[in-house]
Order: C-alpha cells, then sequence, then structure tokens
C-alpha cells in the first residue's frame, strides 16, 4: 500500500534532515579547510570522505523514502539538488574561497593588519587569523605582509596570500618557502593577493 505526502507518517523527513546535515558538514569541513589542517593534518582527508559518506548515503535513504510514498517530484527534486551541491563541493578551490570571504567578512580587521604593516609597525595578528598560516605567524617581507598557507614536507615551496600594498604585478615576488619564491596570481580584494 502506497502512502501519499500528504498522509504519510513523519519517518519519510527523517533521512531528508539527515541529507541536509551530512551536506552542511561537508560544506563546513571545506570552508575551515585551512584551520583544520593546521590542527589535524594528518585527519582533514578522513573527515572529508566521512562528509561525502554521510551526505551521499543519506541522500540516496532520502531519495528511496520519497519514492516509496509516491513523492517522485520531491525524490527528483532532492536527487537534483544534491547533484548541483555536490557539484559546487567539489570544483570549488576552497583555500582560495574561503580566505577571500574571510578578508570581506573581516575587513577592518584585515584593513588594521595591512595599515599596521604600510606604518612599519609590528604587526598584531588577532588569534582567529593566525590559524590561517601554517606557523601562526605573518611574514613581514619587503614587497608584502606574506600568511604562508600550505609548505611542502621539505619547506622548499609554498603556497598562501599576502597584503601587497600599491599595484600587485607578477615581478612583486614574496619568499612562500625556504627554497621558493611566489608572485600574486588571484586577487582577492582589498590589496590582499593569493601567491603561489
Amino acid at each position: 500500500m502506497a502512502f501519499s505526502a500528504a498522509k504519510a507518517p513523519r519517518w519519510w523527513r527523517v533521512p531528508a534532515l539527515m541529507a541536509f546535515a551530512g551536506w552542511l558538514f561537508l560544506a563546513a569541513t571545506y570552508y575551515l579547510f585551512i584551520p583544520i589542517f593546521h590542527e589535524i593534518w594528518l585527519y582533514i582527508w578522513l573527515l572529508i570522505g566521512f562528509g561525502w559518506l554521510w551526505a551521499g548515503l543519506w541522500t540516496f535513504t532520502a531519495v528511496i523514502a520519497y519514492i516509496s510514498i509516491t513523492s517522485y517530484g520531491r525524490a527528483f527534486a532532492g536527487l537534483v539538488l544534491a547533484v548541483v551541491i555536490g557539484t559546487f563541493l567539489w570544483r570549488t578551490d576552497w583555500p582560495i574561497a574561503s580566505v577571500k570571504s574571510m578578508i570581506w567578512l573581516r575587513q577592518g580587521a584585515f584593513a588594521d593588519v595591512a595599515a599596521a604593516y604600510e606604518r612599519g609597525q609590528p604587526v598584531a595578528v588577532p588569534a582567529w587569523m593566525r590559524s590561517l598560516a601554517v606557523d601562526g605567524e605573518v611574514q613581514a617581507q619587503e614587497n608584502g605582509l606574506y600568511f604562508q598557507v600550505f609548505v611542502d614536507w621539505r619547506a622548499e615551496s609554498g603556497v598562501g596570500f599576502a597584503y601587497i600594498p600599491g599595484t600587485a604585478d607578477s615581478r612583486r615576488l614574496l619568499q612562500t618557502a625556504a627554497g621558493d619564491l611566489g608572485a600574486p596570481t588571484r586577487d582577492l580584494g582589498n590589496g590582499w593577493w593569493w601567491i603561489e
């Protein structure tokens, strides 16, 4: 006997809520990839794998639950929504996206740090901002104020972001690791650049 969506018991909502929670967990893990990576780098991929498994299995369960109560429109909409969200999460460059959004959300704090660098004063970085750098420290260099986000195990190459006063171009090099120089590649806004 098939149930209509209007007369169905409430159990069919649980898989949809769990699927939503799984996608939310996965998005939060990707967004906070940099701080999580710096704290527990060994387990970040397990967290991401767990998020995909959680979101995928509960989405599948939700689609089956909707089909079982003959709510085919909801099943199709849930499946399409999961594919769209999954594609967005998979294709986004999360380190760049999260740093760019943090600069946008905390413009005042980043502007204070940049102003201190331009005045030649010691740069006081808030604790939440230190979580974006590998060692929790920023490097005041000649061409900019550099946050080292990732560095390889030999410390020969690195990636990060920097505040570069004036006009940034590929000739404004910053030391990204002991054996590597990087140039600005993507504008993050307000004088901040992604350095590779």
